[in-house]
């Protein structure tokens, strides 16, 4: 059910539609996936959706609207759910919500680390984590989950780092070690977790997840916030993809 302020809410959906952050593959798609997403989408919660709009020229000006815009709805003390967009987006989020909640953890829920070098100092959606690091995290408070793919400037990042890594084979290792103490978490979902089958709708589908692999950790997580990029519906004519992220944001609404 939507409402029409915050103050109303009982979650705040922010739509952070964009593409801008894929440089390095031709597969885009993800800029109008929270329109896409949400056509057929609904929840007996009470949300707020808002949305912030790219800058048509400029990824880092987009993220500084992102930032602004995130760092005004935590005004409101809602639970807030973000939808993209390519990944980067998750970026600008996480560094304000670090702001407010220094010993935030976050969970990477994703096939790939995005661990790696910048290219012309654009924060793109395969760079995030490493930036992260720079920017008030430490290397125990970010967990990567589902990782099936490692490139070869990020092995030889993790020849100096010691980064929380559980491959999709080791989830059970996962359920096992993560703790989140008192300390509130950030679930990321990157839709390329899933395996090809499940979710073909994204420009990397190298996952091994399923989606009932996805809801448990979404449940043991328990996140205070969370978002879902990633999802390029024209990559996928079938429309699994839509329809697999609908039940993801779905699971994430109920548990924030």
């Amino acid at each position: 059910m939507k409402v029409n302020s915050p103050e109303e809410a009982e979650l705040i959906l922010q739509k952070l539609p964009s593409d801008m952050g894929i440089h390095r593959n031709p597969r885009k798609g993800t800029l109008n996936a929270p329109e896409k997403i949400l056509e057929n989408f609904s929840t007996e919660r009470e949300i707020l959706i808002d949305e912030v709009f790219p800058d048509e020229f400029s990824l880092e000006k987009t993220h500084e609207k992102i930032r602004e815009n995130t760092e005004q709805l935590l005004e409101y003390d809602t639970p807030m759910v973000s939808l993209g967009g390519d990944h980067s987006v998750s970026f600008p989020v996480i560094s304000a919500l670090k702001e407010k909640f220094p010993d935030m953890k976050v969970v990477w829920l994703d096939a790939h680390l995005d661990l790696k070098e910048k290219v012309d100092d654009h924060i793109s959606h395969d760079v995030v984590v490493r930036e992260l690091l720079k920017h008030g995290f430490s290397e125990d408070e970010i967990f990567f989950v589902g990782i099936t793919r490692i490139d070869e400037d990020e092995q030889n990042f993790l020849e100096n780092h010691d980064m929380k890594i559980y491959r999709s084979s080791e989830l059970e290792k996962f359920r096992r070690e993560f703790d989140s103490g008192e300390h509130p978490v950030y679930l990321s979902v990157d839709i390329d977790v899933l395996e090809r089958s499940e979710a073909p709708g994204t420009g990397y589908p190298d996952g091994d997840l399923d989606p009932e692999e996805v809801q448990e950790i979404i449940e043991l997580c328990s996140p205070s916030f969370a978002d879902l990029v990633e999802v390029a519906p024209p990559l996928d004519k079938e429309d699994k993809t839509l329809e697999v992220s609908r039940k993801i944001l779905g699971e994430l609404m109920d548990r924030v």
